[in-house]
C-alpha cells in the first residue's frame, strides 16, 4: 500500500513523498531531456554555464529540457541553435540514460550534432552562456583533470572516444 504526499508542482520538475511499505521514498517527476555534443573537425563545442544550485559556471555540452509534445530530435536542435548559435545538417540520436534513478525520473536522449553551420544563439533571460570550440583532446584533458564534472559531457564524450576507436 502507498501513500502519496505531493510536495511541489513547479514548471519543471514535480516532487512528491511515498510511504512504501519498504519506507519512504522521494520522487523528482521530470518530463525528460536532451543534451547534444557538437562536432566538427575533431573539435567539440562546449559552453560554460553559470549553474545557479552550484552558485558557479561549469562547462558541458549544450542540453535543455523537453516542452510538452516536443519530440527529443525537436529539443535537441532547438536547444542546440539556442545555446551556441549552431545548426546541425546532420543530428544522430546515440543513447539515452536515466540521470538520477535512485530519486528521480529523468532520462536523457544524447544526440551527435555534424555538418555545423551558423544560426542564431538566443538563450533564455535567465542563462548565462559562452561558447568556446575545443580539439577533442582538450576536451577529454579537461574530464581528466577535473575541469569537466559534468556527468552528461563525461558520457558523450566517452562515447565519442569509443567510438572513434572501434
Amino acid at each position: 500500500m502507498e501513500d502519496l504526499n505531493l510536495l511541489y508542482r513547479g514548471r519543471i520538475v514535480t516532487l512528491e513523498v511515498r510511504q512504501v511499505n519498504s519506507g519512504i521514498r522521494e520522487i523528482v517527476y521530470h518530463p525528460g531531456s536532451v543534451s547534444i555534443l557538437p562536432y566538427e573537425n575533431d573539435c567539440v563545442y562546449l559552453i560554460k554555464q553559470y549553474r545557479y544550485p552550484l552558485n558557479t559556471y561549469i562547462w558541458e555540452i549544450p542540453a535543455g529540457t523537453l516542452e510538452e509534445g516536443e519530440s527529443p530530435e525537436e529539443c535537441a536542435k532547438r536547444e542546440l541553435e539556442e545555446e551556441t548559435g549552431l545548426i546541425a545538417g546532420k543530428l544522430e540520436k546515440i543513447f539515452e540514460a536515466y540521470l538520477i534513478p535512485g530519486y528521480g525520473t529523468e532520462k536523457m536522449s544524447f544526440f551527435f550534432a555534424t555538418e555545423l553551420s551558423k544560426g542564431r544563439m538566443h538563450p533564455e533571460p535567465s542563462e548565462k552562456i559562452e561558447v568556446h570550440k575545443f580539439r577533442i583532446d582538450e576536451a577529454v584533458q579537461k574530464v581528466r583533470t577535473n575541469e569537466i564534472a559534468d556527468v552528461k559531457t563525461i558520457a558523450a564524450l566517452l562515447w565519442y572516444m569509443q567510438m572513434r576507436s572501434e
